[in-house]
């Protein structure tokens, strides 16, 4: 579900969801011709001894439905105005394809009551309207209510800790969904579908304020059982244009029940997923725990929803959060809006990309005055993107965890934070447990008093992880700017010129905002530093959060709003093009997976061992221009690791020549972009050039490189960066390396191995000197320059070198080529005369007392990288 819809969708957003209640929720549609009988139920002029089938022959009570099995194409009708107390619904029967049974109202435009009372009737899941194995239903214009005293809400006093189940009895719902696997027969079909529910209010729904046993609230669809039963859930389900006011605990949710366990890994294997699932255009106020709790799904679209006020009667120390997927797969989450958040909770944030997750998108959402923060990110996932997002006054935290790595790179892309930095904090807790990139978002700090705090953990700070930014904008009011931001190469600092962000939405009697006007002002000025300052990433999608098409002139727009100045710019992936064939394969991996378009780790080319050269040729049927390429190693948390050490990119003439047109010497990794002068051309050849061992607990020292995905493109407005001078050629990357001393956490190879973050360092086990790191250069190479970096983390690490000397080694011979006195630090660039060697010593002399508030008196060495070169001079 990764498809952006039109600019009509957008339109249509702008015009109803934010309007008054009486345009807000369109009528549904019903789905096939009546085709069965017509049953009229009135509760103030029936007769339960009536024929039923008109408003002259009506039923009087609910129980009379509730006895009768109905037949496919039956409509049950309720008589405008109507109430039924301490009644519930639960008609029997299914329909049919195309011959759904129809619960109704007729007679007015007053919806009908059902007030269930509170009333136990002998399941601990029972609702005031129930379905039980039931399929081909449709549910519309009816008021609900499950309450047995409107003026007292139900409290588990239960102390954190304890969870315990002492209310089983008042497990209470509105609209009660359930496929018990107990009582189908053993050959009977498991898969419920068509069940809509439309254009029903649902509030004052009493239960328990904590977790009793199962899920509760207005609308709760489960699947249950004493053990597994495969094929059994639901399918086509419809949860539309609905207002649930003040219900406990969430407003929408679903739970397949017979599987517990981590991450409910049974769920695929078992075909138990809940499939094709629609929630949008839901209204949710005063909600005791979340709004939409979405699990066990997949196929599922979240959309223009409204939560006003969640979290208002869950215990402080439960944590959840207002909108959220669980073992959910391809689902998008857009157009929502989430607002009135608590002020305290261990979660408390409008979203939250929870765990066992695939493919699930967070687009065109907007949120705003939720004083617990903005997104919750626990992680396990595959394939997470948060896109054209606005966040306004998000409270304590922008990111709140990242408890477990996921097995693919996340994206924030796009993204508008608006914010307080006297309260509100980047990062929370814990670092980047695994790649996560950050392209193009705006964080705006409205504090004209104080900056930025990029994480509330000091040793994080200047170092939060597996996590890179590029092209992103940073605004602080205050005009100054904390050490610890993001490095950055192609920031923005100036103010974004947007026409009015961080406006506060009205509230009008129906109780919905001015979302509509109030999005206008995350739009860019005329002459607004971010035009064209971003960078382009397919993770971005196709439109923008106004449904303006991306993405007009020479590059994409920094932030939510596209602005429309130059031409439209639709980027092409050639590779998607070509045909491709390699040298060397897998036959399960073959070479045409590197350009199929695919970026899950089943759909990718590898190696069938590690003999080099080992390449890939792309062949074209006519000329294509291009002057990116983009890689995509295949990366697996704990499996697979960065492989790839060095690759030209090489074009070939008519006479089967090759021109190297770009060469790389480093790591590659993940969805790393390589810009060269532009070439046109019919034919390329990736030709891999060097290997490095996988680092990784399982792939640990194997070489047979992967590529999950390979792209090409043509982007005018990126140029080749000019090199630094002697970043051309790092002598030392990669090449075998051997220690005096080495922490077993910290090996040696990863001193020279590209990756400067703090996981990936070198570290002494000790601090007796002299030690050294010795590097084989592979033969006689010339430098004249030596980079290094020290571990520091602000309050965890200081500079603890204080004197190095670099020697030549040949054989039994050692010839110090130069020495240096003083700190090394976070950079240190020290350049000496010419000098020659295959094998050199990095000797580590004199040490002095880390002096960090947590590190205070430690000694022993920690570089997260070295580097030696050679550099021109004049």
């Amino acid at each position: 579900m990764k498809k952006v819809l039109s600019g009509l969708l957008a339109l249509f957003l702008v015009l109803t969801v934010f309007a008054p209640y009486s345009h807000v929720f369109a009528e549904g549609t019903a789905s096939g011709a009546a085709v069965g009988t017509i049953y009229y139920v009135d509760a103030e002029g029936g007769n339960d001894s009536n024929s039923g089938t008109s408003p002259e022959q009506a039923w009087k009570s609910l129980t009379k439905v509730t006895d009768t099995t109905f037949q496919p194409g039956d409509q049950i009708l309720l008589k405008s105005g109507s109430v039924w107390n301490g009644e519930w619904l639960w008609p029997k029967g299914s329909g049919k394809e195309g011959a759904p049974i129809k619960i109704d109202k007729y007679g007015g435009d007053v919806l009908p009551v059902i007030n269930g009372m509170g009333v136990d009737r002998g399941f601990n899941y029972s609702g005031a309207v129930h379905l039980r194995n039931q399929e081909y239903w449709e549910i519309r214009n009816l008021e609900i209510t499950n309450d047995d005293n409107f003026d007292e809400d139900i409290v588990l006093q239960r102390p954190q800790g304890d969870n315990s189940y002492p209310n089983k009895d008042k497990t209470r719902n509105g609209i009660l969904l359930i496929v018990d696997g107990d009582q189908l027969e053993d050959n009977a079909d498991g898969i419920m579908d068509h069940i809509y529910i439309e254009n029903c209010y649902i509030h004052d729904v009493d239960g328990p304020n904590d977790w009793n046993d199962t899920f509760t609230g207005g609308i709760i669809f489960n699947v249950i059982g004493s053990k597994i039963r495969p094929n059994t859930s639901f399918r086509d389900l419809r949860i539309a244009n609905n207002t649930i006011r003040k219900v406990d605990l969430l407003g929408i949710t679903g739970y397949v029940d017979m599987v517990r366990g981590n991450y409910q890994a049974d769920i695929g294997p078992n075909n138990l997923w809940m499939r094709d699932i629609y929630i949008g255009h839901n209204y949710m106020e005063d909600i005791g725990q979340g709004g939409i709790d979405l699990c066990d799904a997949m196929n599922a679209v979240v959309e223009y929803n409204v939560v006003d006020g969640f979290l208002k009667r869950y215990p402080s120390f439960r944590p959840t959060v207002a909108l959220y997927p669980w073992k959910t797969e391809n689902a998008v989450f857009q157009f929502n809006e989430v607002y009135n958040g608590p002020s305290t909770n261990a979660d408390g944030s409008p979203y939250d990309m929870d765990s066992a997750l695939k493919d699930v998108v967070y687009q065109f959402n907007y949120s705003h005055n939720n004083p617990c923060g903005w997104m919750l990110y626990m992680g396990k996932n595959d394939n997470d993107i948060i896109r054209y997002n606005i966040s306004d006054d998000g409270g304590d935290f922008i990111i709140k965890y990242f408890l477990t790595p996921c097995t693919t790179p996340t994206y924030f892309v796009n993204n508008v934070i608006i914010y307080d930095g006297a309260r509100t904090k980047f990062m929370h807790r814990d670092p980047f447990k695994s790649m996560t990139y950050f392209y193009n978002n705006v964080f705006y700090n409205k504090s004209e008093t104080t900056t930025t705090t990029w994480h509330d953990t000091a040793q994080y700070l200047g170092n939060m992880g597996q996590v890179e930014f590029s092209n992103n904008c940073f605004y602080e009011a205050s005009g100054q700017h904390s050490p610890y931001e993001p490095e950055d190469p192609h920031k923005v600092t100036e103010n974004p010129m947007m026409v009015d962000p961080g406006r506060e939405p009205q509230k009008n009697s129906a109780g919905i905002l001015s979302g509509a006007t109030v999005w206008d002002g995350y739009k860019l000025q005329e002459g607004s530093p971010l035009i064209d300052a971003g960078v382009y990433v397919p993770q971005m999608g196709e439109r923008d959060f106004y449904g303006t098409p991306l993405y007009y002139g020479a590059a994409p727009d920094i932030g939510v709003h596209e602005y429309e100045q130059g031409e439209l710019t639709i980027p092409t992936n050639y590779a998607r093009q070509a045909s491709v064939t390699a040298n060397n394969a897998h036959p399960q991996f073959p070479a045409a997976n590197v350009a199929d378009g695919d970026y899950t780790q089943n759909s990718r080319w590898a190696a069938q061992n590690s003999e080099l050269p080992i390449w890939l040729d792309l062949s074209f049927e006519q000329d294509i221009t291009v002057n990116k390429m983009i890689l995509t190693e295949n990366i697996v948390e704990g499996w697979a690791g960065p492989r790839i050490s060095s690759f030209e990119l090489q074009m070939p003439d008519a006479n089967g020549n090759y021109t190297t047109i770009c060469t790389y010497n480093g790591e590659v990794g993940d969805h790393k972009a390589f810009v060269f002068d532009p070439v046109t051309t019919s034919a390329l050849r990736l030709n891999i050039t060097g290997l490095r061992p996988d680092t990784t607990e399982h792939g640990q020292g194997q070489t047979d490189p992967s590529i999950v995905e390979l792209e090409l493109y043509h982007s005018p407005s990126e140029t080749p960066e000019p090199p630094v001078p002697g970043d051309g050629d790092n002598l030392l990357l990669n090449k075998p390396v051997a220690a005096s001393s080495a922490h077993e956490r910290f090996p040696a190879e990863r001193v020279n191995d590209g990756d400067s973050t703090q996981d990936s360092r070198w570290a002494a086990a000790d601090s007796t000197v002299p030690m050294w790191l010795e590097f084989d250069l592979q033969g006689q190479k010339t430098f004249n320059t030596l980079r290094l970096e020290e571990n520091i983390v602000e309050n965890w690490a200081t500079e603890r070198i204080t004197g190095i000397e670099l020697q030549k080694v040949d054989g039994d011979t050692i010839t110090t080529l130069y020495s240096y006195e003083g700190t090394i630090g976070s950079s240190c660039e020290l350049s000496f005369e010419d000098c020659t060697a295959e094998k050199i010593r990095l000797v580590i002399t004199s040490l002095q007392p880390d002096t960090s508030s947590n590190s205070q008196g430690q000694t022993d060495p920690s570089l997260r990288e070295a580097a030696l070169y050679y550099t021109q001079r004049q």
